[in-house]
């Protein structure tokens, strides 16, 4: 069986999980069904302010088009 890659539009967006910014991956649509009910995120390293965590948001935001989920065969 060949591998099956899906892509989805994305975004990266900020939000606060036990008092520090996280970064989370956002889908625009449903197309990953194996991500359709997950949540997708990064732990900043220590010490980093919110707007700081927010221009790296941008920073992906302007240079990421999609993410891809690909399910080995």
């Amino acid at each position: 069986m060949p591998d099956k890659t899906e892509r989805s539009n994305c975004r990266f967006a900020v939000q606060t999980t036990e008092g520090k910014p996280v970064l989370v991956l956002q889908l625009y649509q449903d197309t990953i069904p194996a991500l359709k009910n997950a949540v997708l995120g990064f732990d900043m390293l220590a010490g980093l302010r919110p707007d700081a965590v927010s221009k790296i948001a941008e920073t992906l935001n302007e240079h990421v088009l999609n993410v891809f989920f690909t399910t080995k065969g």
